[in-house]
């Protein structure tokens, strides 16, 4: 079987997507071949053999997916980037099929990203297969550059080394300098290290140099050199004097690690860097801002429309809803994407985070009873950022999307230590089962494939481990909800958030001083 990485790289350059189409009704598949081949930026796919097949989304039925469940749930672990699994359903019972898959068979719903209604239309198969392929090669290009920034981050041989004497002649180099600069010992022994000089660097650069290690100190620095052949190539340089006996400067060792190849391609992740923020602000702010206009529209309309008519509006406004909580969610990955790893945390109130956000979570969820037990202390402070939030508002909109009850129920009780603080949420849904508990997070680092928009439970895990906490999932127990009886059915779910409180940060800090 190729290997994950063998499937990146060669992804990474191919202009015509692969696509494996699963279907079992010939004639869906005759239209199936007929459009993609008509279509030259597309390949089709034509194996059962999934492990061993190489392609770029999968294009399947019920029948299918049942069929090849196993080898379609472990290719999809296996991979390392985006893979995209899109279920054909009859339009007649999409609603049906989606539910019957999040209820009743969840790991196969976490591996689908998305269902397209049948009979298919061009516009609608060209639109989800764009978008999702879209994301592969996002994720592709991420993934390659993190590999390329790792390899060169690790490797250590190569270091260049020269030796001069006092008046800067040089005396010695070895084989890495000879690698770097292109030039050869017998070339350089007896020269200036001055024909290295590119002409980036201007004279107070180099009289500050000399100045440090001729005083007896060690200078360090990055330094653009000019090769041989005259390319340009960076290093970073240490240069040391070395001392005699009698305590007077005999030689500079200098010892170079070239980084050219690190630079450039720093650059060019602050090239994609800045077109990606073009792109998030098209799709947080005009995307966001435009959607809220269809949904304000539709909503004046509710009161106008026919009976028949409203099925269908309804249908409109989930849509639209729904693509608002998509940009919410893609506006605070973003932030994770884009961060420099070492998040800036500062005390944050979670009683006001909590009381804001269960208050908008009310407003969009206008059928479901939600509530907070034993708040917090107006004190109570925790470690995090500006983001928290999402990760209770992920977390309430999880228990309500999968909650198919006349009235969704969510109760969000806090339990304060010395250090820390516990924030339950749970909520009077299906449950979930214990394989699944397993996986639920694991699943969301792979692909992003949770439930509801796709990658609120993978959003959330990222922040809470950002802010040094935990989070996992507890069946719910009758006495944890609900004061009548006949509504405390042990079914449920509470999702349970472990938090750093200010007071044991400043614990550590002070013994760190």
């Amino acid at each position: 079987m190729p290997t994950n990485e063998q499937h990146t790289n060669r992804e990474a350059v191919d202009e015509s997507k692969r696509v494996l189409t699963l279907v079992t009704d010939p004639g869906n598949q005759r239209v199936l071949e007929e459009w993609l081949t008509a279509h030259d930026q597309y390949t089709l796919v034509e194996t059962t053999n999934i492990a061993e097949a190489t392609f770029d989304c999968c294009l399947l039925d019920r029948k299918q997916l049942d069929e090849h469940r196993s080898e379609l749930l472990k290719r999809k672990e296996d991979e390392q980037i985006i893979l995209p699994y899109l279920l054909l359903v009859p339009e007649s019972k999409h609603q049906e099929i989606h539910t019957r898959l999040q209820n009743e068979h969840p790991v196969l719903w976490d591996a689908i990203d998305g269902l397209i209604d049948m009979p298919l239309t061009e516009h609608r198969l060209s639109e989800q297969l764009e978008t999702f392929l879209r994301l592969r090669d996002q994720s592709i290009v991420a993934y390659n550059q993190r590999a390329q920034l790792r390899q060169i981050r690790d490797q250590h041989a190569g270091h260049g080394v020269l030796i001069a004497d006092t008046d800067g002649t040089i005396e010695y180099v070895n084989e890495g300098f000879e690698s770097q600069s292109g030039y050869t010992s017998e070339e350089v022994v007896g020269s200036n290290p001055r024909i290295l000089k590119s002409g980036e660097h201007d004279e107070a650069f180099y009289e500050e140099l000399w100045n440090t290690i001729t005083a007896g100190d060690v200078w360090d620095g990055t330094v653009i050199n000019s090769r041989k052949d005259g390319d340009r190539y960076v290093i970073e340089q240490t240069i040391a004097p070395v001392e005699g006996p009698d305590g007077e400067i005999t030689q500079f060792i200098a010892v170079n690690h070239e980084i050219t190849e690190l630079r450039e391609l720093e650059e060019s992740l602050r090239q994609q860097r800045e077109q990606l923020e073009v792109l998030n602000r098209v799709l947080r702010h005009d995307i966001r801002n435009d959607m809220n206009v269809v949904v304000a529209w539709g909503e004046m309309l509710e009161d106008e429309v026919t009976p028949t008519g409203q099925e269908k509006l309804d249908r409109i406004l989930r849509a639209g809803r729904h693509v608002v909580e998509l940009t919410n969610v893609a506006r605070d990955l973003s932030e994770i994407i884009h961060g420099d790893g070492t998040p800036d945390l500062k005390p944050i109130p979670l009683r006001q985070i909590l009381s804001e956000e269960l208050e908008k979570r009310r407003e969009t969820f206008a059928n479901a009873e939600i509530t907070m037990a034993d708040p917090p202390d107006r004190g109570t402070h925790v470690l995090a950022n500006e983001l928290l939030s999402s990760v209770f508002r992920n977390l309430v909109n999880n228990a309500v999307q999968h909650n198919h009850t006349a009235q969704p129920k969510v109760m969000i009780t806090v339990e304060e230590a010395d250090e820390s603080v516990r924030i339950r949420v749970a909520d009077n849904g299906p449950g979930i089962s214990d394989d699944v508990k397993e996986s639920l997070f694991r699943e969301g680092e792979k692909g992003l494939e949770s439930g509801g928009t796709g990658m609120g439970l993978f959003l959330v895990d990222s922040l809470v481990e950002s802010y040094g906490g935990n989070v996992w999932i507890e069946d719910r127990v009758e006495s944890e909800l609900f004061d009548n009886p006949d509504e405390a059915d042990p079914a449920g779910a509470v999702f349970i958030v472990e938090l750093r409180t200010t007071a044991k940060q400043d614990k550590i800090d002070g013994g760190r001083e």
